[in-house]
């Protein structure tokens, strides 16, 4: 849904991150505001809404945290993937359980049965001794967003926080009463959207779970930077030393065939375009165990800009941002020093200089705005394809431990 679709020109858009599960030894328990720390599973949990996050959410004004590790630990990450600012705030923990913090609820049951049954009976009035009511959470949730709301207004928000917080959310923007918030369980790892507009709210999502990664994947790495550079050479050499496949570029071998881009005119190179990015994106998509990939997803950003489609009305607008989104799928992107390697003629690429300079100088800029936590800046003076790959291999290494 976008601006266009509400009444209002103003939309503020909060996507509610809720944390993996946490290690409880098996046992149910009555945690809180515990601090415990995430289960292998939990981890797992985070990877995969993490990941989908970077591939369906258009980039945050910043991310918002619960202080409690469970959320901290997946909030660090997203802020730092999107390239934004982590905010931490302890009136998004979850809700205080008191004299039960950290206690199975086995043992609960068994020595207050009636107390545990009239908590469950009315948990928007009843707290645990010493803790907290759901209302009560809600008025806590409520007075940080009457104080937060002037920042939050009309722009885009991550949040990552609990089940009790989501909920309190949930019902105070739909206005709905607090006994209803158990109809809202999104499950844990889960992501949910939620556009609050002058005219009301609208969950746009509800809980959406990817799959947990597989436990071994090989990395996805693409390379980057204008013709020249010697991307393909070194794409090769890394790719094979992966044992994952290369995807080579598309445009190249439309000119190795005979293509001639000057006999284009803005809308046959827009199509042109198009079709190499969803033939890349074909490619990546079959290659689920790691891949080596002769262009990025922001290479594909810096042509939509350098070819000026913003200027032509049926060329999508959202086509720079669907390709930053993208790009952080990606495990690291390989920029390639623009002039390290001199340009050749060979009747394929362009050796005037300034056109190649203006490219690299857009894709460069791109990735060190949008995307500098998996930028790789291969410095000029490492010359040599041996001594570019050793180069790579150690900063992948790197970034993997």
């Amino acid at each position: 849904m976008t601006n266009e679709e509400l009444p209002s020109r103003e939309l503020t858009t909060l996507h509610l991150v809720r944390h993996g599960a946490v290690e409880t030894g098996g046992r149910r328990l009555a945690y809180g505001q515990t601090d415990l720390p995430l289960s292998a599973e939990g981890h797992a949990q985070n990877d995969a809404v993490l990941q989908l996050a970077l591939r369906t959410v258009p980039r945050p004004e910043g991310v918002l945290s619960s202080d409690l590790s469970r959320c901290l630990q997946p909030a660090k990450r997203l802020a730092q993937r999107f390239g934004v600012p982590l905010r931490v705030y302890p009136q998004l923990r979850e809700q205080h359980m008191g004299a039960w913090e950290g206690r199975p609820w086995g043992d609960l049951s068994a020595e207050d049965s009636q107390g545990i049954h009239d908590y469950w009976e009315d948990y928007v009035n009843a707290r645990p001794p010493d803790g907290e009511n759901l209302r009560e959470v809600q008025e806590r949730v409520k007075a940080w967003w009457r104080e937060a709301w002037p920042t939050l207004r009309g722009k885009r928000w991550i949040i990552v926080t609990h089940i009790g917080v989501i909920r309190s959310l949930l019902c105070g923007a739909l206005d709905l009463p607090l006994d209803q918030a158990l109809r809202w369980a999104p499950s844990r790892g889960s992501l949910t959207t939620l556009l609050l507009a002058e005219a009301g709210a609208v969950i746009e999502q509800l809980g959406e779970r990817p799959r947990p990664p597989r436990a071994v994947r090989g990395r996805r790495i693409a390379l980057s930077g204008s013709a020249g550079t010697g991307k393909t050479s070194l794409g090769r050499a890394l790719a094979e030393s992966m044992g994952v496949p290369f995807i080579e570029e598309g445009m190249r071998t439309r000119l190795e065939s005979g293509l001639d881009l000057h006999g284009l005119g803005h809308r046959q190179m827009w199509e042109l375009l198009d079709e190499l990015w969803r033939e890349q994106a074909e490619r990546e998509a079959a290659a689920p165990d790691g891949f080596v990939a002769d262009r990025s997803a922001v290479d594909f950003a810096a042509f939509w800009m350098r070819y000026g489609f913003y200027y032509q009305a049926d060329a999508p607008q959202d086509f720079v941002p669907r390709m930053l989104r993208h790009a952080r799928s990606y495990d690291g992107i390989v920029l390639l020093p623009w002039g390290a390697i001199p340009l050749v003629e060979d009747g394929i690429r362009s050796t005037n200089p300034w056109v190649q300079r203006h490219y690299q100088a857009t894709v460069e800029g791109l990735l060190t705005r949008e995307c500098p936590e998996l930028l790789l800046r291969l410095p000029s003076a490492v010359a040599g394809l041996e001594q570019r790959l050793d180069w790579v291999q150690k900063r992948l290494k790197s970034t993997s431990s």
